[in-house]
């Protein structure tokens, strides 16, 4: 919801602060004729003096309001007597309207700032709701503000959260829309130290084809001596689609990602390649059979040594089994870290160093060691973002083929390196840690639907491992295996999701006593940050966990599932 501090004010103030916002002309008059046809029926979310709204009216449009302080309410009401039938008391970010698809334009106007975080992704997805197919949103936020605090309050104490032009585009984009106008313009309280841009974007429906050149021409045209690119490709995809939250926004334009996030993505992709039966050369030296190896091969296979016929491709899950119990004791802690920087050795002189060599625009990546981040545009990000999935796959193919390019002197094809690409640890090992928690913990009921497990449990991942190939401890839950059978590799909807949170969350809580540090390094992936101590945490992750499904679903098409209720009792056998 809106934030409480944020709200109090506005009550208090609210004589004051509509008599300041009646005085000044509306922003939004340059874009209304811009954003919206005549006649069409706009909804002004955070109506606050009722201003923008009058206009709207004034100006032939069939509008409406909604406004959660009603003493803003009241205010605009006794100025605009008009607005009377046309304002309704609702907050963000679950607008209870029965009003799904029925307005043709949206304007939210000096209101997101207001929002916390982890209501965001419901305020923009609920947002949605109410548009039409190709439906427009309207909406500005402060661009810089001179009386904002550290911790993102003003001086009178409300919120001002800082949402840049860039991730809001991202964000939008994610959830169906495609921006069509962006501005910024000063004050027009005559603020000096204020300004603030102005965003327009059209709900689109799916499928909508972006550019992806960019990409394409690397993944085409740039020489490559290694799988390096590929590699550094598949990482970024996997990481834009499953944790977005890792990357950094920044105010010129371009988005960090941390060097050690795709370092940990590259030891899992060549871990099985290392560990094959048959040597797979992964760059143009190691076909010729030199004695130049990849830079990390060596590291690499040191770490791997002990896990060495402790299942599939060279103890991949059992490596990461130990990961998650964290059994990763000081010997071998020292050998992952010295594999981990020799990768990421290896991607600041390799691909961030030479990608895009045959591109006009030259060199796409960038490393920054103050933050040891790979940078890149923010249009890059996005476009990973939106089509990661498929870029995935596309470079797995690529790689595969480039792969048996540099192996034909060793007989080797793209078909025998597929399956070593494609590898993962082995889910029933890799979920051993939570099977185990649970079970000492003497859990009696299914989390999907809280009937008694009268038949024992197994361990089922929340975003199913068929499509992110995902074991951390925050995707599993203990399910009725009658019912993991019925949810399949299906994504759960959003109602059953909300329905059973107080179940997850004690899976969480379960999980993180059990395995702390485990537990928080994943979650931490998801969140982008570091794990809170207080009561918190469960609330952020929960909204993290919400938006990569829906966002999941969105983009990949996917069927939704919720439990089939059990059938009713005979009458013969209820008496």
């Amino acid at each position: 919801m809106v934030d409480l501090d944020t709200s109090e004010f506005y009550a208090r103030n609210a004589s004051d602060v509509v008599a300041r916002y009646e005085a000044a002309n509306s922003p939004l008059i340059p874009y209304l004729r811009l954003a919206f046809p005549a006649s069409s029926r706009v909804l002004d979310v955070g109506c606050g003096s009722g201003r923008d709204l009058a206009l709207l009216l004034r100006e032939g449009y069939d509008a409406f309001g909604i406004e959660p302080v009603d003493a803003m309410r009241l205010e605009a009401i006794r100025r605009h007597p008009e607005l009377a039938s046309r304002i309704s008391a609702a907050a963000l970010p679950n607008i209870e309207l029965t009003a799904d698809g029925q307005f043709d334009g949206v304007i939210c106007s000096a209101v997101l700032m207001h929002v916390p975080e982890h209501d965001l992704f419901d305020t923009v997805f609920n947002l949605r709701s109410l548009l039409r197919p190709h439906g427009r949103l309207l909406m500005s936020l402060p661009l810089t503000r001179d009386d904002v605090l550290s911790g993102e309050r003003s001086t009178d104490g409300r919120l001002f959260k800082t949402y840049t032009p860039d991730y809001l585009q991202l964000l939008l984009e994610r959830t169906g829309f495609q921006q069509i106008g962006r501005w910024e313009t000063e004050d027009a309280l005559g603020r000096t130290g204020t300004t603030w841009f102005t965003q327009l974007f059209e709900l689109r429906s799916a499928g909508l084809t972006r550019a992806v050149d960019q990409i394409e021409g690397i993944l085409n045209r740039d020489l490559k001596v290694a799988t390096y690119k590929l590699a550094l490709f598949r990482a970024l995809s996997e990481l834009a689609t499953q944790e977005p939250r890792v990357a950094t926004w920044r105010s010129d334009g371009r988005v960090g990602v941390p060097l050690r996030r795709v370092a940990e993505k590259w030891l899992v992709y060549y871990w099985p390649i290392f560990a094959a039966a048959r040597f797979v050369p992964q760059s143009s030296a190691e076909g010729a059979e030199s004695s130049k190896q990849l830079l990390f091969r060596k590291p690499m296979l040191a770490l791997m040594a002990p896990y060495v016929g402790r299942g599939e491709h060279g103890g991949l899950g059992a490596w990461q089994l130990d990961q998650n119990a964290g059994r990763i004791g000081t010997t071998q802690a020292a050998l992952q870290e010295t594999a981990l920087r020799s990768i990421g050795k290896a991607i600041r002189q390799g691909p961030v160093a030479f990608s895009g060599g045959a591109l006009e625009t030259g060199q796409v990546f960038a490393f920054d060691s103050a933050s040891a981040q790979v940078l890149m545009a923010a249009d890059l990000w996005r476009e990973l973002s939106l089509l990661g999935h498929w870029i995935n796959d596309a470079v797995i193919l690529r790689w595969a083929e480039l792969s048996e390019r540099f192996g034909v002197r060793q007989g080797i094809h793209a078909g025998d390196v597929l399956p070593l690409l494609m590898a993962k640890p082995e889910p029933l090992r890799a979920t051993a840690v939570a099977r185990d928690v649970f079970a000492r913990s003497g859990w009696t009921h299914c989390a999907w639907t809280d009937r008694k497990l009268t038949n024992g449990f197994v361990v089922d991942h929340i975003i199913p491992f068929s499509l992110w190939g995902n074991n951390d401890l925050w995707n599993l839950l203990p399910a009725d295996p009658g019912v993991n059978g019925q949810k399949s590799d299906k994504l759960p909807t959003s109602a059953l999701l909300n329905r059973q949170r107080d179940k997850i969350g004690g899976a969480w809580r379960l999980l993180r006593d059990a395995v702390p540090i485990p537990f928080d390094r994943q979650a931490t992936h998801l969140l982008g940050g570091v794990m809170g101590s207080g009561n918190g945490w469960e609330d952020s992750l929960f909204a993290r966990l919400r938006e990569a499904v829906e966002i999941t679903a969105l983009q990949r098409g996917m069927a939704r599932w919720s439990p089939t209720p059990p059938a009713p009792r005979p009458a013969s056998l209820a008496a």
